[in-house]
């Protein structure tokens, strides 16, 4: 019993101490975001900026945000919207759209890993989700971007912020999510999803201080 009481007190200790380091201590990122490094106007895809509502950005609480419809020359539509947060630390935590979409009306049908191809020949593993509402019908690709690299899920994007504080590394992270309709069918609306990312991937990538 006092060999158990001990291990619990010591794990309380850690992760106050933890949690005040978190707290207290904090690296700023050298620079921000800059989204017009995106184009809205290309060869392929017209695109729009729509403003966020001052509610959608008291609860999202990011730094800078950029929240856009584009157009395909053959009518499809898509949406990008890219989210960057210089600190994760005081109550400015990326919002997961497992929590935000379903308070807005939306269903989540399916959500899986997805290999993404990337125009550089790798890829990486994302989210790939078909959502719904009373309307339509969309697939949705997001994922997230840190110091480390890209991660796919929120508990991983957790333990990143903790892993940065610990070495006193900047918290900052970016959501990427990209949605497409699927007026035809769900395997086109990935494919044109896919070759949309890759289009924009060089200039989110260059968008963003990682």
């Amino acid at each position: 019993m006092k060999k158990q009481l001990y291990v619990s007190l010591a794990i309380l200790l850690f992760g106050g101490l933890l949690g005040n380091l978190l707290r207290f201590t904090e690296t700023k990122p050298n620079r921000g975001a800059d989204f017009s490094a995106i184009p809205l106007q290309t060869e392929r895809y017209y695109g729009k900026e729509y403003l966020l509502s001052e509610a959608t950005e008291e609860v999202l609480k990011a730094d800078l945000a950029s929240n856009r419809g584009y157009a395909a020359v053959d009518g499809s539509q898509y949406q990008l919207f890219v989210a960057y947060f210089g600190s994760q630390k005081y109550g400015s935590q990326i919002h997961s759209p497992k929590h935000c979409l379903p308070g807005g009306g939306w269903r989540i049908e399916t959500i899986e890993p997805f290999k993404l191809p990337l125009p550089n020949g790798q890829s990486k593993i994302v989210n790939c989700s078909v959502i719904s509402d009373s309307h339509k019908k969309v697939v949705m690709f997001y994922w997230f971007e840190t110091r480390s690299g890209s991660i796919r899920d929120e508990y991983g994007l957790k333990l990143d912020l903790a892993k940065n504080a610990l070495f006193f590394r900047p918290t900052d992270a970016a959501i990427i999510r990209v949605t497409v309709d699927s007026r035809s069918s769900v395997d086109d609306a990935k494919n044109k999803g896919v070759a949309f990312i890759n289009y924009f991937y060089l200039q989110i990538e260059r968008s963003l201080p990682f």
